[in-house]
């Protein structure tokens, strides 16, 4: 499916979204034109001076059905998920929450990405099976307080790295079991 479509940083095209800021127009293709295809990078700082552990997250979501896939590098828990079926209903569910964690606005943390480590999340996707529309965008959040889970922290704060990162790592984890 990442094939077809050519869901590759490598391979973008002038149509590329780009590493800024996503919207409602740019990811509009996730939810209504079908394949779709997308990449989740999340990077968890291991070190003060730079080092990261990187994991992956695959979902295809066709006209039949949804597949999963990836691998965590979590060093409590580390796995591997081979492609597993889903429904259709289930792929775009998803798809809805991974948007909707690009989409939702961040607040300001009380700490800067400068002065401490920090997390980062790539997303890649490509839509469309006739006029294939591609995206990348990359997020960051500093790794300075508690998070309780999907991104937000125990002052409130909401940082879209976190929050994509924890919808992923939920969803392979499911999978997983």
């Amino acid at each position: 499916m990442f094939a077809v479509v050519g869901l590759s940083s490598a391979q973008a095209s002038d149509d590329v979204f780009g590493h800024a800021e996503p919207s409602e127009e740019a990811l509009r293709c996730l939810s209504e034109d079908l394949p779709v295809a997308v990449k989740v990078d999340y990077y968890y700082p291991v070190t003060l001076c730079g080092a990261f552990s990187r994991s992956t997250f695959y979902l295809s979501v066709g006209r039949s059905g949804a597949e999963i896939s990836g691998r965590g590098n979590d060093f409590d828990d580390p796995f591997k998920l081979s492609p597993r079926k889903l429904s259709r209903a289930e792929g775009e569910d998803l798809l809805g929450r991974l948007t909707s964690a690009m989409l939702r606005g961040e607040s300001q943390m009380s700490c800067h990405k400068g002065s401490v480590p920090y997390y980062k999340t790539v997303v890649e996707w490509a839509c469309g099976a006739v006029e294939t529309k591609r995206g990348i965008v990359e997020f960051t959040a500093p790794m300075c307080s508690s998070h309780e889970g999907l991104g937000t922290d125990e002052l409130g704060t909401y940082a879209r790295a976190i929050g994509i990162r924890d919808i992923v790592v939920k969803a392979l984890r499911q999978a997983h079991r």
